[in-house]
C-alpha cells in the first residue's frame, strides 16, 4: 500500500492555510471506508496542528534520524480516529529533514497523509525542498488582490527551483481559497472568483472553504473544528476533488505561463 500524500502551505500569510491541514484530514478520518489517516505537522514556526490537537506521543524530529520510524506509535485523536504526528517547534532545517525521512513510513502505514508544511515566504525550494512523497501541493489563498500576488511569485519560485533541480517531487498543484466572514460580500462572492484567480495563477483552483472555523490561533486542543454543515460540505468536495477515480493523486497540472 502507498497511501495519497498532500502538502499544504502558503505563499505568504499563515493564516490562509491555519486549520485547513487538520479540517481536511478529519473529515476524510469520518468515512471508514477511506481508510487510515495521518495529519503531519511540519511547520514549527506555526505548530498549527500542534497546538490545534494537543496530542501526545512522538514527534515529528524524531524521524530526523534514518534509523528512526516510530510510526505503530503515533499519538491519535478518537474522534475523528485520527492519527497526528506533532511538531516539537525545533529548527526549520531539523523539521525539513525530519519531514524527508517520515513520509515514506508514513506512506507505507496510511491511506492518507496530510501534511502542513512551512509557509512560503521561506521560499518555494525550502517548502518543498527534497520532499519525494507528494501527490498534491496545494496552496490555500484568500481570494484578495495581495494573497493571489504573493501566490504568483511563489508558483514563479516553485517553477524556478524545478528547473534548477531544487525539488525531487512533481506533485500536482493546485489553489484552494479561503477565508473568513470578512473576506466574503453579502451575497456570498469574494472580490476575486475562483475563475479569475486560475486566470491570474495559471493553476486549478481546486477547492474553496470558508475558514470561519481556523483563521485565528487556536488555543490548546481547540480540535478540529467541523460541524457546520457548509464547512463540512466544502472539505468533503476538496477531499473528493484530490483523489482520481484510480484512488491516487490526478496528474500534475501544466502551468500556464
Amino acid at each position: 500500500m502507498t497511501g495519497l500524500t498532500i502538502g499544504i502551505t502558503t505563499a505568504r500569510f499563515v493564516e490562509c492555510k491555519r486549520g485547513l491541514a487538520v479540517n481536511l484530514a478529519a473529515s476524510w478520518a469520518r468515512d471508514p471506508a477511506r481508510g487510515r489517516v495521518c495529519v503531519v505537522d511540519a511547520d514549527p514556526l506555526s505548530l498549527d496542528v500542534t497546538t490545534r490537537l494537543a496530542v501526545r506521543g512522538p514527534y515529528l524530529e524524531d524521524f530526523a534520524e534514518p534509523a528512526d520510524s516510530p510510526v505503530g506509535g503515533l499519538g491519535s485523536v478518537h474522534e475523528p480516529p485520527l492519527s497526528v504526528l506533532p511538531s516539537t517547534g525545533a529548527s526549520v532545517g531539523l523539521t525539513q529533514r525530519a519531514t524527508e525521512q517520515a513520509l515514506p513510513h508514513l506512506r507505507a502505514h496510511f491511506e492518507l497523509v496530510v501534511c502542513d508544511l512551512i509557509g512560503g515566504p521561506a521560499g518555494a525550494a525550502r517548502v518543498v525542498g527534497r520532499l519525494a512523497a507528494l501527490d498534491w501541493l496545494l496552496i490555500a489563498v484568500t481570494p484578495d488582490v495581495e494573497p493571489v500576488e504573493a501566490t504568483a511569485r511563489f508558483l514563479e519560485q516553485l517553477d524556478a527551483a524545478r528547473g534548477r533541480g531544487e525539488i525531487a517531487c512533481t506533485p500536482a498543484v493546485g489553489i484552494v481559497t479561503t477565508g473568513d466572514e470578512s473576506s466574503v460580500n453579502r451575497d456570498g462572492t469574494t472580490d476575486l472568483s475562483p475563475g479569475v484567480i486560475e486566470k491570474a495563477l495559471g493553476c486549478p483552483v481546486v477547492g474553496s472553504v470558508r475558514q470561519l472555523w481556523g483563521r485565528s490561533a487556536p488555543n490548546l486542543g481547540f480540535g478540529a473544528a467541523l460541524g457546520i454543515a457548509e464547512l463540512d460540505d466544502a472539505v468533503a468536495a476538496l477531499g473528493d476533488r484530490l483523489v482520481a477515480p484510480s484512488g491516487r493523486a490526478e496528474p500534475a497540472f501544466s502551468r500556464v505561463p
